[in-house]
């Protein structure tokens, strides 16, 4: 998941946008001559599955509160209250070493040869974990060994709300946690740092960078579905059999810790705290995204092979339109198109073959000079082209 689309964000990442035209559905076809370009007529930014998050703020601006912002993107689902619980977050795989520190007072705890032992630590002084062989970890201070552990050691503040920072070489601003720092080695080397935290105190450094907290000034309800959202896909998607549950990136959530913190995301979190969405009893996969260009897709459509989930079904999203993305054009030379698509050729013909429900592009068939011809997905097209969505029209033509 990532953070939708901002107009500064979009001007990065659209130096072939070309301008916004209205997309025709059906089937899109073109013949071109040798120097012919190959244009995408497109809508959206994202998978499309979910709650689309310039919907979300549209529908906020509209008088919309999050419940009903949440039953529209999930039909059939219900608001329910989860248990607290914590979260482990991998923050680091296989860092060379782990360089430590509180303003707070602060502890270490592990397993020695002897047992367990807590090491009480000095507020401000920076410590260090190296890993040794058989999974040992190490504790330095000042290049000084104080604790050698047969295991993963965890790091925390004594007093509850309290800040740890860390960082490879040299402890960072922009990485600060609450709750706890479990270091521990990794395969095939290395050390894998994690963050045990309260899931209410995860989601603080989640939802600014999944949303802009900028929108809690007039579109609160956004942030707070947003907020729903994030706690819900969490837990629905938890690792199982492992030593941390969820990435801190785009593989899970985008997770910033207490750098990325925001009051007024902040309030949203307190606002539906626990609140998650369920279908049938069990907590709902809850995927969003920045921007459906007017509908959303079917999940099943949008990843073929996975089943039909009867709350990710296409929905109409006029309320989208603000996003800068809402329609977007990208202009590509049929060589260039050849090249990036790797068919062989320059580009004379794209036929798309099957659309899904919103209408994203499922299949296509691709032409060449040559006269050959190649079939690729939408989604290899998007990623091949780097196009913002699968729902596009082309045009091939001088």
């Amino acid at each position: 998941m990532s953070r939708p689309v901002t107009l500064a964000l979009a001007a990065a990442l659209a130096p072939l946008a070309m301008g916004a035209l209205a997309l025709a559905g059906g089937v899109s076809a073109g013949a071109a001559t040798d120097d012919g370009d190959v244009i995408f007529d497109g809508r959206g930014f994202g998978h499309g599955v979910g709650l689309s998050q310039y919907g979300a703020r549209g529908r906020a601006l509209a008088g919309w509160d999050h419940p009903r912002i949440l039953a529209h993107y999930y039909p059939g689902t219900a608001l329910t209250i989860a248990p607290p619980r914590t979260i482990r977050v991998l923050l680091a795989e296989r860092a060379p070493m782990a360089t430590l520190v509180s303003a707070r007072p602060w502890r270490v705890a592990g397993r020695t040869a002897a047992g367990r032992r807590v090491l009480r630590l000095r507020a401000g002084v920076v410590h260090r974990a190296r890993p040794l062989p058989g999974g040992r970890v190490v504790v330095e201070r000042g290049g000084r060994r104080i604790a050698a552990f047969t295991g993963p050691v965890r790091f925390e503040t004594v007093a509850r709300g309290g800040v740890v920072g860390w960082g490879p070489k040299a402890p960072e601003r922009d990485r600060r946690y609450r709750g706890a720092l479990r270091v521990g080695t990794a395969q095939p080397g290395g050390l894998r740092v994690a963050n045990i935290v309260r899931i209410e105190d995860y989601l603080r450094g989640v939802v600014a960078e999944e949303m802009p907290a900028s929108w809690g000034d007039d579109a609160p309800a956004a942030l707070r579905a947003q907020s729903v959202a994030a706690r819900s896909y969490a837990l629905a998607t938890l690792r199982r059999g492992s030593d941390f549950e969820v990435y801190d990136d785009t593989r899970s959530q985008v997770y910033g810790g207490v750098a990325a913190e925001d009051a007024r995301t902040t309030r949203a979190v307190a606002a539906t705290r626990g609140a998650v969405l369920t279908f049938e009893g069990a907590i709902a996969t809850t995927y969003f995204h920045s921007t459906s260009g007017g509908r959303t897709e079917a999940s099943h459509r949008a990843w073929p092979g996975s089943p039909p989930l009867p709350y990710l079904v296409s929905v109409a999203d006029p309320f989208d339109a603000a996003s800068p993305l809402h329609t977007w054009t990208v202009r590509f030379s049929a060589a260039r198109a050849g090249t990036l698509l790797r068919v062989g050729g320059p580009v004379t013909a794209i036929e798309v073959l099957e659309r899904g429900d919103s209408p994203r592009v499922l299949r296509a068939r691709v032409t060449t000079t040559a006269g050959g011809s190649v079939e690729l997905t939408g989604a290899e097209m998007r990623a091949r082209l780097g196009l913002y969505d699968t729902w596009f029209d082309v045009r091939v033509g001088g």
